[in-house]
């Protein structure tokens, strides 16, 4: 068994799977070319390093005339905004480094997924899946609004949470959410069920978006989810199931 799961050999692994597939947004592995391409095919990517998390090492990079419009945050996690006429500047700032003669790793390319409310505001959806007593429950899930431009949702880099429903309602699906939810749960299990099959644990956090059709689009899988976020909604109901579950994990393990 694995201790660690890239961002690449995760998707690879999910990709694997006929019904999570079409959940999933193109990703490829980073390289120039690649980035042209994907560029060439969607209005927006997501440039992603393999294993950073918490909102470091991840950019959104539209083109346009020739230039590359890039916005998020650095390796080290600090916020960037900048445009750049040359792809080898776009390699500089992914490794910082690189004039040391030292890559900072592999990154991932993926298809710019539009999940933005009737607003425009970018928003994502995070579900928090736990195993017991062998089988696999949604401990909750809640909404996440982007704070900037940047289109990068992420509660550490600001990103304002709010409750599933309140995120919901300010989207084209407002009046289809109990659909859209149980397909959100059915995916996330399924996920989960797949990625313990190679990396075992009992909590796995998933970042959902909705595309512009209302589908459902796994991010990514967090294999060692925080549950801050939750305590962060006013109603602290959520955090408190998910906590009771973890205390029955632990009883189910004897420590």
């Amino acid at each position: 068994m694995k201790n660690t799961l890239g961002k690449w050999e995760q998707i690879s692994l999910l990709q694997q799977n006929p019904f999570i597939v079409k959940h999933l947004p193109e990703t490829i592995v980073y390289s120039d070319s690649n980035l042209d391409d994907l560029l060439s095919c969607y209005q927006s990517v997501y440039v992603k390093h393999n294993t950073t998390g918490q909102g470091r090492a991840i950019f959104k990079i539209r083109k346009n005339s020739g230039q590359y419009y890039i916005n998020g945050f650095t390796i080290q996690g600090t916020p960037i905004q900048k445009t750049v006429s040359k792809i080898d500047e776009i390699r500089q700032l992914l490794h910082p480094f690189l004039k040391f003669g030292r890559e900072s790793g592999p990154y991932i390319i993926q298809e710019g997924i539009q999940s933005h409310t009737q607003n425009g505001q970018p928003f994502s959806i995070r579900v928090h899946v736990q195993k017991l007593k062998n089988n696999w429950v949604v401990g909750g899930m809640f909404g996440m609004f982007g704070t900037s431009e940047s289109g990068i949702v992420n509660t550490h880099t600001g990103g304002k949470v709010m409750t599933i429903s309140d995120v919901l309602s300010h989207t084209k699906i407002k009046n289809n959410q109990k659909a859209t939810i149980k397909k959100i749960e059915e995916v996330a299990i399924l996920a989960a069920k797949v990625i313990y099959s190679v990396l075992p644990n009992r909590d796995y956090g998933m970042d959902f978006g909705v595309n512009q059709e209302g589908i459902p689009i796994l991010f990514e899988v967090n294999t060692t989810p925080g549950i801050g976020g939750f305590a962060r909604i006013e109603n602290k109901e959520i955090w408190r199931r998910i906590v009771e579950i973890r205390k029955m994990q632990s009883e189910e393990d004897g420590t």
